[in-house]
């Protein structure tokens, strides 16, 4: 991600452990997006669990969700990527929609992601996507916690077809 760098952002600098990878795309959390045959997108969709044994098994954090968040009521995006080619195509939007939409389909109440604790402008990106910063763990890198109420997906363009 050296456009990120370019940028003076950390996002994505330490890299994901393929173990981790591998096991959501096997248990059906990671998603595609395809422009034609050419990718365009992804992200990962987890019900509430352990996911920081999954991508961070060698360190301990702080708890981004609290009990008194109900942390079962929410479906989480993680890992969105889109790369620069689909950049001002509201692609990220979209998915975001999708993902809300997944999340209403489900009976639950939230969509929620956490995002890198110092970078801003993606701070603001989630906010203009109608996500309210819930707080930030200052102890995590990517500590800082959104949510917005899930709800229907209604004749988007993403649609889902079996692999």
């Amino acid at each position: 991600m050296a456009w990120l760098a370019a940028r003076g952002q950390e996002q994505w600098s330490i890299p994901l452990p393929r173990s981790a990878v591998a096991a959501t795309v096997s248990a059906g959390q990671t998603w595609m997006v395809w422009a034609g045959d050419d990718p365009a997108a992804t992200i990962t969709l987890t019900a509430y669990v352990d996911v920081d044994g999954l991508w961070k098994p060698d360190r301990d954090p702080e708890a981004l969700w609290y009990p008194e968040d109900d942390p079962v009521d929410a479906l989480y995006a993680a890992k969105m990527m889109i790369p620069l080619a689909h950049a001002g195509e509201n692609l990220g939007g979209e998915l975001l929609d999708w993902a809300g939409g997944r999340a209403y389909a489900a009976g639950l109440t939230w969509l929620r992601l956490d995002a890198w604790t110092t970078n801003h402008r993606l701070h603001d990106y989630y906010r203009g996507q109608g996500f309210r910063h819930v707080r930030t763990v200052g102890s995590r890198v990517s500590g800082a916690c959104f949510q917005r109420p899930s709800q229907p997906y209604l004749d988007g363009r993403l649609k889902t077809e079996p692999a």
